[in-house]
């Protein structure tokens, strides 16, 4: 405990959940407490990736722009607290259509098979004439009725619950048991989901059906938005008079009574160790289970991947079709201002299939194609940046071992480990910390609950009840 009455809390990670973590605690109506956040690199990581563009005029003076690595777009219905966040914030977004492509790729060739605009908000792409249009007829026909056929059961057939003898449903286990089509599951479910993951299809497969589920019915006809200013926005926000501290990289987290140890190496390579009232590690849990000794036999089951990320002007990888966003190509953050004004334009995502794994090609109004977990290579004179990530994958098994440390659930034996978050002064912030899809949400929902569980209001739920 500080000479001045407060407790010092160190943030370990400054990712969306432990910006929010940091945010709320800074901003505590009582200010009880003081917060120190440790990141590893040498600058803030939720944009770290992200491009700058020219800088512009606008009726605030000077202001700078940013193209999202990765994509960063979100869905109306899932991200409620996001958006409330954004709007409690002053963090200007806007509805972004998007027009989807999916092809069929191989080592050498690729072919396209479908087009379709989100929420049907255009005609898509349709080919001309003769045999490809007959058979874009049939494919969009077929489609069509499974999309409407898992729509259906996704409302009327629930997923099987866990009980402490039996593990719940995977996603795989769903769709064999409403008997959904392998040939769309393979070629348009699968690469829809596993783009929104960044996974593979099997680990996709792998998922909790009740998650899967759960976003399809929430997202379900709900426009998608993208932050106009890009992520470095929200960054720059939520960390504006946050004590930081940079080149943290932690190595131990020790509950000891009333304190908690921590224990890292500086840039230096020096070793040094530090005390703080209370510990929130906004980190992946392979990181979280090397450090924190509790949680060491349980988080590490929780499955991860790395997903590669790549910002480039390569058009030549993308399909043989129109593309809205190659003939609105900017430069500056000039052009980008007023492009983004009209939601007319709809930007690209481009899907392809091979050998179980899928490629997602985003195209962002200033020009730059964000491609995820690539298939095809990529001209390397054309590469502005990339990027390795650690994913945070679900399975039913490891959906127990969150519910039992987050949410206090039973778990079936050799599941639990019998701490909870909190314990000995030590929690946990991510994507992965709650009970639902590995996104933003779940960052922020962590957040939260954390900010909550110490007392603090959450101010754009107070925004909320006085504005109803």
């Amino acid at each position: 405990m500080k000479g001045d009455g407060r407790k010092t809390v160190a943030v370990v990670g400054t990712g969306m959940a432990g910006l929010t973590t940091a945010y709320l605690l800074h901003h505590d109506p009582e200010q009880r407490y003081q917060v120190k956040l440790l990141e590893k690199e040498n600058h803030l990581s939720l944009s770290s990736e992200s491009i700058q563009l020219s800088s512009f005029s606008d009726e605030k003076g000077k202001t700078a722009s940013w193209a999202d690595v990765p994509m960063r777009a979100f869905a109306g219905g899932f991200y409620q607290q996001l958006i409330q966040m954004y709007d409690h914030l002053d963090v200007r977004y806007h509805a972004q259509p998007f027009l989807f492509s999916f092809s069929r790729s191989s080592q050498t060739s690729s072919r396209l098979y479908m087009t379709y605009a989100s929420n049907f908000h255009q005609i898509p792409w349709i080919p001309g004439k003769g045999l490809d249009f007959l058979f874009w007829l049939v494919e969009a026909a077929y489609a069509l009725l499974c999309y409407l056929w898992f729509t259906i059961c996704c409302y009327l057939v629930f997923p099987l619950e866990g009980s402490p003898s039996k593990r719940g449903e995977s996603l795989g286990e769903y769709l064999h048991r409403i008997h959904m089509p392998e040939y769309h599951t393979k070629y348009y479910l699968l690469p829809l989901m596993s783009s929104v993951c960044t996974c593979s299809h099997q680990e996709m497969l792998n998922f909790p059906a009740t998650d899967v589920l759960g976003y399809k019915k929430r997202t379900h006809l709900q426009p998608h938005f993208v932050v106009e200013d890009g992520i470095r926005s929200v960054q720059d926000k939520l960390s504006k008079g946050v004590d930081v501290r940079f080149g943290v990289c932690l190595t131990r987290v020790e509950s000891r009574g009333d304190s908690v140890e921590l224990t890292w190496t500086d840039s230096t390579g020096v070793a040094k160790t530090e005390a703080f009232d209370l510990v929130v590690l906004g980190v992946s849990p392979d990181i979280a289970a090397s450090v924190f000794e509790p949680v060491r036999s349980t988080l590490g089951q929780i499955p991860t991947c790395k997903v590669d990320t790549v910002a480039h002007t390569d058009y030549s990888t993308l399909p043989p079709l129109y593309h809205p966003i190659e003939k609105h190509v900017v430069s500056s953050a000039d052009s980008l201002a007023a492009l983004i004004q009209s939601e007319k334009i709809a930007q690209g995502i481009h899907l392809w299939t091979r050998d179980g794994n899928s490629e997602a090609a985003h195209e962002q109004p200033c020009g730059v194609i964000v491609t995820t977990n690539p298939l095809k290579s990529v001209d390397p004179a054309k590469i502005i940046r990339s990027a390795t990530f650690t994913r945070v994958l679900r399975t039913p098994e490891s959906r127990e071992i969150i519910n039992g440390i987050f949410l206090g659930h039973p778990s079936r034996v050799g599941l639990a480990s019998g701490w909870t978050n909190g314990g000995g002064g030590v929690y946990f912030v991510g994507g992965w910390c709650w009970d639902g899809m590995v996104l933003l949400e779940g960052c922020i929902v962590s957040a939260m609950r954390v900010a909550s569980s110490l007392g603090v209001q959450i101010p754009w739920e107070q925004m909320k009840t006085t504005t109803m």
